[in-house]
């Protein structure tokens, strides 16, 4: 059931359009967002596992581990965060890397075949 608007199943809300200049051309990018991505794992599963892991966590860097847990399998999932790299969010940056690490097997188990991104670092969008 794809919505006209992004040619997905994913609502308008439930989307982040960028528009970048590459090679002197504007290319339109479509990225998921994580609701999105939950609320469709909902409708398309009866049981639906999240667990997460530190991996690495001090004041500069953050590794998170994510194991997706559905009806067609377990999906795991690392996200990573550095203040060097994502610095506008160093505060928050073990919940960066905890949302990169939940939001990429759900797109491994929901989405195969479809190019998508689980996040869009800050630094894209300045």
């Amino acid at each position: 059931m794809a919505n006209g608007n992004n040619g997905n199943q994913f609502r308008e809300d439930e989307v982040l359009v960028l528009d970048q200049i590459r090679d002197g051309k504007i290319v339109r990018n479509i990225f998921p967002k994580i609701g999105g991505r939950l609320r469709l794992a909902h409708e398309e599963n009866d049981q639906l596992s999240i667990t997460t892991e530190i991996i690495k966590y001090d004041e500069n860097l953050a590794v998170v581990r994510a194991i997706t847990t559905t009806m067609k399998g377990n999906f795991p999932g690392l996200g990573m965060s550095s203040v060097e790299r994502d610095h506008s969010i160093a505060p928050a940056i073990l919940e960066l890397a905890e949302a990169k690490a939940r939001g990429k097997p759900k797109g491994f188990s929901f989405f195969i075949g479809e190019a998508v991104i689980s996040v869009v670092s800050r630094r894209f969008l300045s």
